[in-house]
């Protein structure tokens, strides 16, 4: 991959480590994921086994329903994530998905996978609007 250039109101410098910022949390919400179906898997068959000794089913299914919530947000963080790249390899990153203006700097930094500007966001929230992850 050659040098990243300026786009949507970032210059290179800033697209250059909001990449590498996206490139580390993709590796750790995959680990994430991985993680979280490996323990799904082992540990709430487990205890899932056990609940048959104790007569404690309830919770069992109470723990398994908790880390089915948890792998679905890390999940749903590392799908954010892979889009954001997608947009950045097609030069729309930084752009408000609602308004079409720069996110900016800032908010990108704090939130690499962010689809709207802080006014958009805002707006969405005051409304109640989907609860999806927006970085």
């Amino acid at each position: 991959m050659g040098a990243p250039a300026a786009m949507n109101g970032l210059d290179a410098r800033q697209v250059e480590r909001l990449a590498e910022e996206l490139a580390r949390l993709k590796r750790e919400a995959t680990a994430g994921v991985r993680k979280a179906s490996g323990e799904m898997s082992e540990e709430d068959a487990e205890l899932f086994r056990d609940a048959g000794l104790t007569g404690d089913g309830a919770l069992a299914e109470a723990e398994f329903e908790r880390d089915v919530a948890g792998a679905g947000q890390v999940r749903a963080a590392l799908l954010a994530i892979v889009a954001a790249e997608g947009r950045l390899a097609g030069g729309e990153y930084g752009l408000c998905e609602d308004c079409g203006e720069a996110i900016g700097f800032a908010r990108l930094e704090a939130h690499p996978a962010a689809t709207r500007c802080v006014r958009c966001q805002e707006a969405v929230e005051k409304r109640g609007g989907p609860a999806r992850f927006a970085g």
